[in-house]
């Protein structure tokens, strides 16, 4: 879906513009969709045929160009095509059928002729009139072939260029939203934006990055107090171009992060890009980690979590204990609340000193002696439940917070109750799942609609209960097309330059 930010993008655009462009002139923006009619399946609102020929209509005036391309000028479910091509006025084809030829609306005569001479892939015909057939509308050539090798170094000596003659804060960014596949955690222009940075930022540093607005480069995120020891999150990619799916936590009561789905892939992704994430907010001073994976052995997935503590967390020094022995469960319990109780005795000044501790713990049915046991009443916490209730009740406002996962709702419902339990996590993140687990877990039926267009691409959904949004996105996933390790290992490669300057 065509992201209704780049709309606000033109209406700014034009008021800008209105006031004589005081700060000077706004970058040019170039709107490439390939594939376009892919914009209208399913949208039985016509909210992406609205959006377009709004752009269409009002984009070039506010600096703002399409480059819209498929294998035919029509779509089904596109609304508003003749208002939306009247507004495209360089138009080209290549080799078609007959009848798609002539069924042509968006060429005249003459250049419907010139396009049945397209008989071999590569000759174009290319109408700069919105396909009207004045006099040298029409023009007939050959597509230019260049090497792979070629525009690698054709792209190259723009770059080049452009940071000779650029600063860094004006040189032009290249945003990719493909509909389709899995974002990658190292293209995410927020994050790769902050690993920029020589070393690790200061509260105050990401106070004023975080309240700074997208299009600065920022978070937009006007909450953001250092105070409150806020991190940030990324889940995966909104659907939209400039969003990322993030999530802010603070030293508050109830943060803290449950993630429920069945797609492995994509729920072990979100884990280790949280993992990531807050590798990158503070230095190992500042952070400590300590997970529990239950993940099943031999499995794709099961390698996720030690890889980010391979890659990412112990080459800069980060305090991250790994376990996969669910009787250490016992230990790890014991050990945080002796902290919790160590730091509930100290004073507000002396907490903001005292790192961050994050708990990752996964598939924690797989523990017995965490499991609610049946007192013939109904489900009760067990003693070792118990433990963890009070960790996740009380912990997140002394800044220790707990990220769980599983699979299921069942699986979750085996360790937290459903109605006292489930209120200590502000945010939650759910993959497909049934109507009734929705309800119960993010309040409406939003999480089993995730998948209504397809298996591709895995959705995720966000909700931040104390706010009452919701954020569907595309999560990422250990299946991604950068490989995982590939990317962890660059990220990781970054933190050790940063530890090594502090």
């Amino acid at each position: 879906m065509i992201s209704s930010r780049l709309l606000v993008a033109s209406y700014l655009g034009l008021l800008y513009r209105s006031k004589g462009q005081p700060e000077g002139k706004l970058a040019r923006i170039i709107l490439v969709v390939d594939e376009y009619h892919e914009l209208f399946v399913g949208d039985q609102d016509g909210i992406a045929s609205n959006q377009l020929l709004q752009l269409a209509q009002q984009g070039r005036s506010a600096g703002i160009h399409m480059l819209l391309a498929s294998q035919r000028f029509g779509a089904a479910g596109m609304m508003h095509q003749t208002a939306i091509f009247g507004n495209v006025h360089l138009r080209m084809a290549m080799k078609m059928t007959d009848s798609d030829r002539q069924a042509l609306t968006e060429f005249g005569r003459r250049g419907k002729q010139l396009i049945m001479t397209c008989d071999l892939p590569g000759k174009i015909v290319i109408n700069d009139e919105a396909g009207n057939d004045g006099e040298g509308a029409n023009r007939v050539g050959k597509v230019a072939f260049i090497k792979p090798e070629r525009i690698e170094e054709l792209l190259q000596t723009l770059r080049n260029k452009a940071r000779q003659n650029l600063s860094a804060k004006d040189l032009p960014m290249t945003v990719i939203f493909d509909g389709q596949a899995q974002p990658n955690l190292i293209e995410n222009p927020q994050l790769h934006k902050i690993l920029e940075q020589p070393r690790w930022m200061t509260p105050k540093e990401w106070q004023k990055l975080a309240r700074q607005s997208i299009y600065d480069g920022g978070l937009d995120r006007s909450d953001w107090f250092s105070a409150e020891r806020p991190n940030v999150i990324w889940l995966g990619q909104e659907f939209s171009v400039r969003g990322q799916a993030m999530i802010i936590l603070r030293r508050r009561l109830a943060e803290n992060i449950l993630i429920i789905g069945a797609n492995n892939a994509a729920r072990y992704g979100m884990l280790a890009a949280i993992l990531t994430s807050l590798a990158i907010n503070a230095n190992p001073k500042m952070i400590q980690f300590i997970i529990l994976d239950r993940s099943m052995p031999e499995t794709d997935w099961c390698t996720a979590l030690p890889s980010v503590c391979k890659s990412v967390l112990k080459q800069p020094n980060f305090s991250a204990k790994l376990s996969r022995d669910g009787r250490h469960t016992g230990k790890i319990l014991e050990f945080l609340l002796r902290e919790l109780d160590k730091r509930s005795k100290q004073s507000e000044d002396t907490l903001l000193k005292l790192p961050s501790i994050f708990v990752m713990m996964t598939e924690l049915e797989r523990v017995d002696e965490l499991r609610r046991q049946d007192d013939g009443y109904g489900l009760t916490d067990s003693p070792l439940g118990q433990q963890l209730q009070r960790l996740y009740s009380e912990g997140s406002r002394l800044g220790i917070h707990l990220i769980l996962s599983f699979s299921n709702l069942r699986s979750m419902i085996s360790i937290l109750d459903e109605r006292r339990g489930l209120v200590n996590f502000r945010h939650r993140v759910a993959l497909q799942m049934s109507e009734d687990d929705s309800f119960t877990f993010v309040q409406s039926r939003d999480a089993s609609r995730l998948q209504l267009d397809g298996d591709e691409p895995i959705c995720g959904l966000y909700k931040d209960v104390e706010n009452d949004k919701t954020v569907r996105f595309k999560p990422y996933s250990i299946e991604s097309h950068i490989p995982w390790e590939e990317q962890l290992k660059e990220i990781g490669n970054r933190l050790v330059t940063w530890s090594k300057k502090s």
